[in-house]
C-alpha cells in the first residue's frame, strides 16, 4: 500500500470514519480500521481491502459521428484511453467496459481529418442485447418503498410477510418473483381502485397521518373524506359481474394465458364447440381455463399456459386423470368411482347427475392413488357417522372426515380428533370429552342472526 501511495494510486489521506446505509438490513454500519490478526488467504479479500483505499481511474473518451450531409444515415463510434489506472492497478474489472486504445488512436486521426470525405472500407455488423432491470430483492424493494414515501420502517417487515403468505410473490435465491395471483390482484386494483393503488396516494396519506400525530390535522375530517371515496369504490366493486372481471383479466393476460394461440382458435378440445375462457373459481380461491359451455361441457385445463404461478408444472398436473371404477357398494349395488377434482382426488358413490349431489370423500392424505381399493373407499364414505345424541339438547354428535383429518361435530362446535386416537374406536363418551376440551372451535353463523349493515355516522 505504501508503494501504491508513492505512485499516486492511493490518496494521501488518513483514515476517516465513513457511514453507509445498508438497505438490506435497515441498519447503519461504520467502517473503522482494525489491525488484522493474520494476512487474508483469499486474493479477492486482499484486492477488495486495497481497492477501498485507492484512487479512481482517469479515462480519456472520444466520440465520432460519421454520416451523409443530409443526415439520412449516421454512424456513431466511441473509444476510450486509460490515462491513470487508479484502482485498476489492484483490481481489474473484467466485466466492465473494456478499453480499446487502438480504436482511440484511429478515431483521433479521423478527427484531425474531419473535413475530408470518409469512404467505407469494411462494415462489421454486431448485435447487442439489452438486459431488463434486475428483479427486486427484499432489501431493494424496501429501498424503493422508501424512495416513494410508502410505509414506515415498522411496517416493511409485515408488508414482505403478507406478499409471501398470500403467494403474491415467491422468494427464490433472495430474489422476489411475482406470481400470477399477484398479477391478477394488481390488475384488479389498478382497474377498480386506481386512486388507492396510486403511489402518490399512499405517500400523501402517510404525510397526512404524520400531521394527525403532530396535531396539525383533524383526524375525523381526514377519515371522512377518505371513507366517502373508498366506500364508493367498494360498492362499485361489490356489484361487479364476475364474468366482466374474468374478461378484463383475460384481456390483460391473454398472451400469458394463451401463448401462441389466436383468439379465434381457442376451441375446446373436449366438445369442439365451445371456447376456452379464463375463469375464477366460485369462491375466488383459484383460477383455471375451462369451456364456456359449462355445465354442458365440464372440460377444465390442467394448468395455465403450461405453468401454474410461474413455476414448473409437476408430473401429476401434466397427467390427465381418467375416473376409475373401484367396484359397487355391497348394500346398494351403487358404483364407486375414484375421481380427481380441483382440490385433489376423491371417491364418489354413483355417477354425476343434474340436480343430484352424490356422496364424496376426500383422498388428500393418500399418497399413492393407484393403491386405493374399494375397501378404502367404503371406509371413508361411511363418514359422517352419528355416534349418538348429546345429553343436553338431544342434537346428534357426529364424527366427520375432511382433508385435515377426523373431527367431532355437534351443532356449531367442532373438535379435532387426535391422530393417536383410532376413529373406528371413537365412542360417544370420548366425543363428549373432546367437545368439552380447549381445542373446540365454533363454525358457521347462528341461524336468524343478521349482520348490522347500518352506515357509519360521522360527527
Amino acid at each position: 500500500m505504501k508503494r501504491c501511495r508513492r505512485n499516486g494510486f492511493a490518496p494521501r489521506v488518513g483514515w476517516s470514519r465513513q457511514r453507509r446505509h445498508a438497505s438490506d438490513t435497515g441498519s447503519k454500519l461504520t467502517s473503522i480500521p482494525t489491525p488484522l490478526a493474520a494476512a487474508p488467504t483469499s486474493p479477492r479479500i486482499t484486492a477488495s481491502s486495497c481497492l477501498s483505499m485507492t484512487s479512481a481511474t482517469d479515462l480519456s473518451k472520444i466520440q465520432v459521428d460519421v454520416g451523409t450531409p443530409e443526415g439520412e444515415m449516421i454512424f456513431h463510434s466511441a473509444a476510450s484511453k486509460l490515462d491513470f489506472k487508479g484502482y485498476q492497478s489492484v483490481y481489474e474489472d473484467t466485466e466492465g467496459d473494456s478499453v480499446h486504445e487502438d480504436n482511440f488512436e484511429a478515431l483521433s486521426k479521423l478527427m484531425v481529418a474531419v473535413k475530408d470525405l470518409v469512404s467505407p472500407v469494411n462494415v462489421h455488423l454486431g448485435q447487442h442485447f439489452t438486459k431488463p432491470p434486475s428483479r427486486y430483492s427484499e432489501g431493494a424493494l424496501i429501498k424503493k418503498l422508501e424512495e416513494l414515501g410508502i410505509g414506515r420502517p415498522s411496517t416493511y417487515a409485515s408488508i414482505m410477510k403478507v406478499l409471501q403468505d398470500r403467494k403474491y410473490v415467491t422468494a427464490k435465491s433472495r430474489v422476489l418473483h411475482p406470481e400470477f395471483r399477484g398479477r391478477m390482484v394488481s390488475a384488479f386494483l389498478l382497474h377498480h381502485f386506481s386512486e388507492v393503488a396510486d403511489y402518490s396516494f399512499t405517500a400523501n396519506m402517510e404525510t397526512e397521518l404524520d400531521n394527525v400525530s403532530a396535531g396539525l390535522t383533524e383526524w375525523k375530517g381526514l377519515l371522512k373524506g377518505y371513507w366517502e371515496r373508498f366506500s364508493k369504490y367498494c360498492a362499485d366493486a361489490s356489484n361487479l359481474d364476475g364474468r366482466k372481471v374474468e374478461r378484463m383479466l383475460e384481456e390483460k393476460f391473454g398472451p400469458i394465458l394463451f401463448p401462441n394461440v389466436d383468439t379465434d382458435n381457442r376451441i375446446c378440445p373436449s366438445c369442439s364447440e365451445g371456447t376456452l375462457r379464463f375463469k375464477v373459481s366460485r369462491y375466488g380461491e383459484g383460477y383455471f381455463i375451462g369451456c364456456d359451455r359449462h355445465p354442458k361441457c365440464k372440460y377444465i385445463a390442467r394448468s395455465l399456459s403450461q405453468q401454474e404461478d410461474e413455476t414448473e408444472p409437476t408430473e401429476e398436473c401434466q397427467k390427465t386423470f381418467t375416473p376409475r371404477l373401484l367396484g359397487v357398494m355391497p348394500d346398494s349395488d351403487e358404483k364407486v368411482f375414484l375421481k380427481q377434482g380441483p382440490y385433489g382426488h376423491y371417491v364418489q358413490i354413483g355417477e354425476d347427475k343434474k340436480g343430484l349431489f352424490p356422496k364424496r370423500a376426500s383422498l388428500s392424505k393418500v399418497k399413492d392413488i393407484d393403491s386405493v381399493t374399494l375397501e378404502d373407499a367404503i371406509e371413508l364414505l361411511q363418514y359422517p357417522k352419528i355416534l349418538g345424541k348429546h345429553p343436553e339438547d338431544d342434537y346428534p354428535v357426529l364424527i366427520t372426515h375432511s382433508k385435515v383429518g377426523y373431527n367431532i361435530k355437534h351443532r356449531r362446535s367442532l373438535a379435532l380428533v387426535p391422530k393417536s386416537v383410532d376413529p373406528k374406536k371413537m365412542t360417544l363418551e370420548r366425543a363428549l370429552k373432546l367437545l368439552s376440551g380447549k381445542s373446540v372451535r365454533r363454525i358457521g353463523r347462528p341461524k336468524g342472526k343478521v349482520e348490522n349493515k347500518e352506515p357509519m355516522e360521522w360527527h
